[in-house]
Parts: structure tokens; C-alpha cells; sequence
């Protein structure tokens, strides 16, 4: 059925722009100007189309917030002018003579969301920018939810929140996931949660993700990377204050989503208060079965900045989350509760008259998580005569996981050339005990040590170097780690069945080198090849016979505490470039992972707990592993009134030391949508679909079953009322079909993989101010 989304993608390019192309090489018209926000400030990044009858060209202003158009045929056009954080810029012009000096300002508005895709340098203002207002303009109750809409990007379910991000086949440590440019971890050894699952989704205010090696500046680790930036406001002449809120209901698991957002400031101060309370219950699948889905959250989110001279900023960003009662349908257990504070306290200086040093910044953060788990609604939690134990056991198990660090950096400008020079440090800090006990009295059975005080510290020294010419841009970035890791008390068993001191010390190096370069007015190449390492986590040094979370079998896993990192090799090549009218993105990889980090039965290892599987698996470097795939979107307007758009990706992948496939490849799927909008977008109806094709290469040796393929339907409204209000409205999975993805985890009692949710209408409305 996917298959069927690579035809739509030809057929929504339409006609041939072979003769727009030749016509366009015959006309000189020059278009271009500049981009400012009301202060006079310029804007770089912001992507400005060109359209006349099917025709659209694209251009991103630089650093200078500059653009130009070249080739173009005399006429009148319709300029679009988009930027996150400002009000969408249109206007009808007509250009019959050369306009090099054009000036456009933009105005600011309520945080608008995007999502900033790029198989190259993140620095690079020729992002590939995608717009996301279906953050906001769907129901989205996880950030993991949305990332499946962008190609290229997935998301593990193992609950009704709480999704895992995946890019491109990586998952967990080995995508390196960011809030405001601090490092965050899980806050349980299962996994429950990952580092993005603790902001809402209605404080985003832009979320980029690098589909590679190259976000070296950002962190340790990242093989690939994901950065959530919260909102700010902006500074304003004179004192103003703005908000929005915000109510929706979904119909299926009866849930509720009510949030607001109050935000001011001056021209030396600023500040927001944001507060989102999330509730959800067990859901239906599109056969009507019930699917524990029980949770609460409830997020704070602030800031605080000054303007202490033309040329500093001085932030501080809090953030505060709780989470109460959340089933996982894919773990053993349950969350009773997560609890999570941040702080960050950012410093940036940039002078106002032009010189080498453009720019110097800092920060300092600290992140604390507790988090507690319990089998009270699990099956270990009743009587079962004939099982091993036959009588109900109460397992509680409580986590800490704290995260401290930094980083500063010094950006140098000379003529065409842009350096980056920086460090950053962070510590991670596990601690997690398991303890069982017969339910009926509560008489201890016995008690383990899961994270055993685990800590892991890296510093980072990087450098990156961006020449920007004409008509591209190359870039280069080197990256040295020093770790250390360690653990507290370990059991006695863990020492016998290990090798290797349980502390740790590596030295790592990544690099990168990407470019792009515009090849005529219709067609860009860009090219990447990066090399970047990352080291094991606390589980897969220290885990002592604890259920596997990279992994969708509930066996129990020893861990490793010699294993090498990672060592991946990725090489990108992509494509954009304007036909028939459509804009059309690919981008194809290929990479090798060097000592893989994987796993391997070991039948001289007994189980921990009576209920396992009979068998232990071990983490080891693997050999190595491959994986290639592509993937391609197209957009085009029809007209003023309709939009199309489609999307297909495609990941393969090998673990060589089994020959078979990777654990958790994700299928081949696409996507198609049509919009049908008024001119200024106030009003719009989307109709889309998604066709995700059935999954059959598998590690089988490693249990992973095969899964189906599946297409779902959704319809999503949204208008703008007077007096500044919205409504919204969709339903989803409208053919109330019964599938799961092929990532989400397996219950691990039924051995079944946890369903999505079946059909579900939705409401909500915003007012802002």
C-alpha cells in the first residue's frame, strides 16, 4: 500500500519544468532585499518563496538576512515570507525591473512551531525548513506523536505518552536529545520516558533535528540529534504583555489537554509563566479492545531575561513536570510517578559594531529527576496458582537520574569565513533498587541494584570552521570527548560473570565535513561525511539482569562494563530543487556502525527473577552494522486556495554479526495530504493519510516477530474566529483501523505489540491576547 505514495509524489509534480527552466534561463530579472524584525534587527534563516501561476521558487535569507532571486521572467508574484517567531509576510508585487535592495520587516507574533531538518552543519542557515503547525494545530499530546509525520523520523510507543524518538533507525543513546542546548537523560532504567518526554508540546517554540553525524557543537554522542528550544519572548520598545489558552478533548480515552501561556516585557526585560495540565485514560483500539492508557501531567515552564547592555543577554529558563499514574502496556511496570526540575542560566554577548568576535556565550544547568515505578495493575500483582511464585509480589523500584553541566563558546567572523570555538562538560548521575516483597504481607523477598550509583562524566572540546560563498557553503567540525565512568556498590554475582574494572576512561573523536552548493536557481546539492562516537549508557555497563530497554524482548540482560563505544561512519547526499511547480526534497545515507553495540544469549547465566525468559543475553560489541535508505518529500500550491504534499522513507539495516536484520528497523512508509486553505491560511480543512508497508526483515534470532502494513486516514479543521479566538477539530484514524507500529514495544505478559489508538474525534479551542 505505501508503495502507492512514491506515484503520488510524481504525480503531484504535475507538468514538466523543463520549459519554466528554459524560459527563466532567457529573462535577467533580479529580485532580492533584506529581512528585519520591527527593532531593525536582521533575520537570518528565513525562507522567502517566489510565486507566479504553478512556478515557486525558494531562498533563504543569510546571515545578513539578505536574499536574491536571479533568472526571473518578468510578471506579477506572490511573495511569501515565513520565519519562526514572526507573522507569515505575503504580499502580490510585480516585477518588471531589476529590485536588488527590497527591505521587509517582520512583526513578531505568539511562538509559531517548526521543525528544522538537515542531513548537514546545523550553523547552516540553508536549513531545510519544514512547517509544522500541526504541533499546535493537531492534538498532540507527546512530542514523540509528531516526530512520525516528518520522514526520516519515528517514534517507539511502550504507553500512551512518553514516545521514544528514532532517526533513521538510531534510537535512544545513540540520538542525542537537547532542551534549550542542555543535555537530558531517562529518568528510568525501562525506559518509560526519554529526555524530551518531560517538556509539553505546547512550549516549543522550534524543534531541529540533524539526521547525522553533524551536530558535533551540540554534545557527546550524537550519532544523530534532536534540540527542542522552549519559548521566549521577545524584548519589546515599551511594556506590553500577551498570552494565550487553550482547551481540547479527545473522545477515545477521554482525554483532556487545558494549557496557558503569559508572557511580557520591555526593552530590558522579559519573562513568560506557562502551565499545561495533560490527563489521559485506557484508550480503544479500532477493534474496540481497551488498551491501559491511564496519566497525568501537569508541566510549569519560566524564564527570566535581561538585557544588561545593547551587547548581553543574561537568561535563566526553570522548567518543573509531573507525571502521576502512567500505565506502560510495553514494560513489566507501571510509573507511579516522574518528577523533573531544571535550571539553566545562559549568558550571550554580541557586539553591535562588526568586528572578528560576533558572538560570546555560556551557560550553566542542572536537571533532576526521581521517578518510582509498581506492578499494582500488572498480572505479578494477583494470585496465580501453577506460577513460579503462585502468590502476588509487590515490586517498587525508585530511580534517580541527575544531569549537571555546561558549555562556552566563542564564534569568530572574518569576510566569508565563520569559526566556532567551544567546550562543553556534562555529569550523569543513575541510581535505581529494585525491592520485591509477597503483597500480602509485605515481607521482603529480596532487593537488587539496577543502576548501581552509575556515573558518567564527559568533557568535550570542538571547533568548527563555515565558508560561505555565492553560490554554497562548506563546512568542517572536530570533536574530542574525555569520559570517565564508574559505578557505586554492585552485587557480588556481577563481579563474577564480568570482565573489566568497573571504571572507565576513553578518549574520543568525531569529525565532520558537509557542504552545499547551489547549482542554478532551481536545483541545490548538498553532501555530507561524518564520523562520530558514543559510549555505552549506565545499562549496558552495569545492568544486572535487567529487562532490556533498546531491546523488544523482556529478557533480563547483563551488562558489560569493558564495552567499547560506538564508532559510526555516515556519508549524506541530497537534493532540492523546484519542478513543475513542487518543491522536492531527497536525501539518501548509507552508514556503518564499528563495534556495535548489541546483544548475545549466554546459556551459563541464570535468570534473576522466576517469571523471565528461561534465557540471559549479554551486551557485546558486535562486529559491525550497515544501514542505508532515503527518503524524499515534495509540497506544492495549487493556486492560492490548495496545497499538496507527500513524503516517503525507507531505512535497511544489518546487524553482520547475526546476519539478519537490526532490532527495531523501522518499515517503509509515506505519506500523502492535501490542504484546502483561504489565502491567508486563517481558515484551512487537511485531509491525510499514511501508508506504512508490512515489516518482514527481522532479528529473528533475537525474537522480534514481523508486522503487518497498515494505511490510516486522518481529517483536521481549524478556523480563526473574531475576537482572537481559534477552533480546531479533526478525527483521527477515521477507518477505525486495528494496527501497531512495528516499533512500539511488545506487552510483555501477551507477547503482543501495544496497538495505536483507534478512531478518536477531537475538539479544542485557543484565545489569545
Amino acid at each position: 500500500m505505501p508503495k502507492a505514495a512514491l506515484i503520488a509524489i510524481l504525480l503531484l509534480l504535475g507538468h514538466s519544468a523543463l520549459p519554466e527552466a528554459a524560459t527563466a534561463a532567457q529573462d535577467s530579472l533580479r529580485f532580492g532585499g533584506r529581512i528585519q524584525d520591527p527593532q531593525g534587527h536582521v533575520i537570518p534563516g528565513a525562507t522567502v518563496r517566489l510565486q507566479s501561476g504553478g512556478s515557486v521558487r525558494r531562498e533563504v535569507s543569510d546571515r545578513q538576512g539578505g536574499f536574491l532571486f536571479t533568472g526571473l521572467p518578468p510578471g506579477e508574484y506572490r511573495i511569501l515570507i515565513e520565519m519562526p517567531g514572526f507573522s507569515r509576510y505575503q504580499e502580490v508585487r510585480a516585477i518588471d525591473s531589476d529590485l536588488d535592495s527590497v527591505l521587509f520587516t517582520l512583526l513578531i507574533q505568539d511562538p509559531s512551531q517548526t521543525v528544522v531538518v538537515t542531513a548537514t552543519l546545523p550553523e547552516f542557515v540553508q536549513q531545510i525548513t519544514v512547517d509544522t503547525r500541526q504541533i499546535e494545530q493537531r492534538r498532540t499530546t507527546d512530542i514523540g506523536q509528531y516526530l512520525r509525520s516528518e520522514p526520516g523520523l519515528a517514534a517507539v510507543r511502550r504507553g500512551a505518552i512518553s514516545m521514544d524518538p528514532v532517526v533513521r533507525g538510531l534510537r535512544e543513546g545513540q540520538v542525542a536529545l537537547l532542551v534549550n542546548d542542555t543535555r537530558t537523560f531517562a529518568a528510568g532504567p525501562a525506559r518509560m520516558d526519554s529526555g524530551l518526554s518531560h517538556i509539553s508540546p505546547h512550549i516549543i517554540q522550534t524543534l531541529r533535528a540533524v539526521k547525522g553525524p553533524y551536530a558535533l557543537s551540540w554534545g557527546a554522542g550524537a550519532l544523530s540529534a534532536i534540540q527542542v528550544e522552549t519559548f521566549r519572548p521577545p524584548f519589546f520598545d515599551e511594556w506590553e504583555f500577551h498570552g494565550k489558552a487553550g482547551y481540547s478533548y479527545g473522545e477515545n480515552a477521554v482525554s483532556q489537554d487545558a494549557y496557558g501561556n503569559f508572557w511580557g516585557g520591555d526593552d530590558r526585560m522579559r519573562f513568560h509563566l506557562f502551565y499545561n495540565r495533560r490527563e489521559g485514560n485506557d484508550y480503544r483500539d479500532g477493534d474496540g479492545q481497551l488498551i491501559p492508557g491511564d496519566y497525568e501531567s501537569d508541566d510549569v515552564n519560566w524564564s527570566l531575561g535581561f538585557r544588561l547592555s545593547d551587547e548581553t543577554v543574561f537568561e535563566y529558563v526553570g522548567g518543573y513536570q509531573e507525571q502521576n499514574d502512567v500505565d506502560f502496556p510495553g514494560r513489566i511496570l507501571d510509573a507511579t510517578n516522574f518528577l523533573t526540575r531544571s535550571h539553566a542560566f545562559n549568558l550571550k554577548w554580541r557586539p553591535s559594531a562588526p568586528g572578528l568576535v560576533s558572538e560570546i556565550g555560556g551557560q550553566f544547568y542542572v536537571n533532576r529527576k526521581d521517578h518510582l515505578m509498581n506492578n499494582d495493575e500488572k498480572p505479578t500483582a494477583r494470585d496465580m496458582p501453577g506460577r513460579t511464585p503462585p502468590f502476588a509480589i509487590r515490586v517498587d523500584l525508585p530511580t534517580e537520574s541527575n544531569t549537571m553541566g555546561g558549555n562556552a563558546y566563542v564564534v569568530l567572523q572574518r569576510e566569508q569565513w565563520r569559526y566556532k570555538l567551544g567546550f562543553d562538560f556534562f555529569n550523569s548521575d543513575q541510581k535505581a533498587d529494585r525491592f520485591i516483597s509477597r503483597r500480602s504481607n509485605d515481607r521482603l523477598l529480596f532487593s537488587d541494584i539496577v543502576w548501581p550509583d552509575s556515573d558518567i562524566n564527559d568533557q568535550g572540546l570542538f571547533g568548527q570552521a563555515l565558508y560561505e560563498g555565492e553560490r554554497g557553503q562548506i563546512g568542517a567540525a572536530l570533536r574530542i570527548d574525555f569520559l570517565q565512568s564508574d559505578a557505586g556498590q554492585v552485587s557480588q554475582f556481577f563481579l563474577d560473570n564480568t570482565t573489566g574494572d568497573l571504571d572507565q576512561d576513553e578518549t574520543n573523536v568525531s569529525a565532520s565535513i558537509s557542504g552545499r552548493y547551489r547549482v542554478n536557481d532551481f536545483w541545490a546539492l548538498s553532501a555530507g561525511l561524518g564520523r562520530a562516537v558514543r559510549s555505552a549508557n549506565a545499562l549496558e555497563r552495569y545492568s544486572d539482569r535487567f529487562p532490556s530497554t533498546r531491546f523488544q524482548i523482556a529478557a533480563e540482560f547483563m551488562g558489560n562494563p569493558d564495552i567499547d563505544p560506538e564508532q559510526s561512519l555516515e556519508f549524506n547526499l541530497g537534493n532540492e530543487f523546484s519542478l513543475g511547480g513542487a518543491f522536492i526534497q531527497i536525501e539518501a545515507f548509507w552508514r556503518r556502525i564499528d563495534d556495535y553495540i548489541t546483544i548475545q544469549a549466554d546459556p551459563d547465566l541464570p535468570k534473576r527473577l522466576p517469571l523471565s525468559p528461561p534465557t540471559v543475553f549479554r551486551y557485546i560489541n558486535g562486529s559491525e552494522a550497515t544501514f542505508y535508505g532515503a527518503e524524499g518529500s515534495a509540497s506544492r500550491d495549487f493556486g492560492l486556495y490548495v496545497n499538496g504534499r507527500a513524503s516517503l522513507s525507507w531505512v535497511w539495516a544489518e546487524d553482520d554479526l547475526f546476519d539478519e536484520g537490526a532490532i527495531g528497523t523501522p518499515p517503509l512508509s509515506g505519506l500523502l495530504g492535501i490542504e484546502f486553505h483561504s489565502p491567508n491560511r486563517r481558515h484551512w480543512v487537511d485531509f491525510s493519510v499514511t501508508l506504512v508497508d508490512e515489516q518482514v526483515r527481522v532479528a529473528a534470532s533475537r525474537l522480534e516477530t514481523r508486522t503487518p502494513g497498515y494505511a490510516v486516514f486522518d481529517l483536521r479543521a481549524q478556523t480563526e474566529l473574531p475576537w482572537r479566538w481559534v477552533l480546531r477539530a479533526g478525527l483521527e484514524n477515521i477507518g477505525g483501523r486495528t494496527y501497531s507500529n512495528h516499533l512500539n514495544s511488545l506487552n510483555p505478559f501477551t507477547r503482543l505489540r501495544i496497538a495505536e489508538i483507534g478512531r478518536s474525534f477531537y475538539i479544542g479551542m485557543e484565545y489569545s491576547f
